[in-house]
């Protein structure tokens, strides 16, 4: 299954995931340029999906001084805008799965 990409914008309030070996160079190569987006920290290059079950999911990444290698995965509920609802390990599973990655690409889970 093809991920749906989606406006940056939709993801608000979203909750820690996993961190994922995942390059900018991969990611471009699978779904084009990021969005850049912005918080306090700075710049992130931003890739934006709405799973087969509406859940929002999020690649980001510092585009300077970022303190790892690879891609932090976040989800948020679209209908309300932030995480209510999302169960982390449903989201990573999903994710994974409509994008066609492996487990062994998850460096990190948010929630173990």
């Amino acid at each position: 299954m093809t991920l749906e990409r989606v406006d940056a914008a939709l993801l608000r309030g979203n909750v820690y995931v996993a961190e994922l070996d995942l390059s900018t160079e991969q990611a471009v190569r699978e779904w084009g340029e990021p969005e850049v987006t912005w918080d306090d920290l700075g710049p992130w290059n931003t890739f934006v999906f709405r799973l087969a079950d509406g859940t929002l999911a999020g690649l980001v990444r510092e585009v300077e001084n970022a303190p790892n290698p690879g891609y932090f995965l976040v989800a948020a509920n679209e209908e309300t805008g932030d995480p209510t609802g999302v169960v982390p390990a449903d989201a990573l599973a999903a994710f994974l799965a409509e994008a066609g990655m492996d487990e062994s690409r998850v460096l990190v889970r948010g929630f173990d």
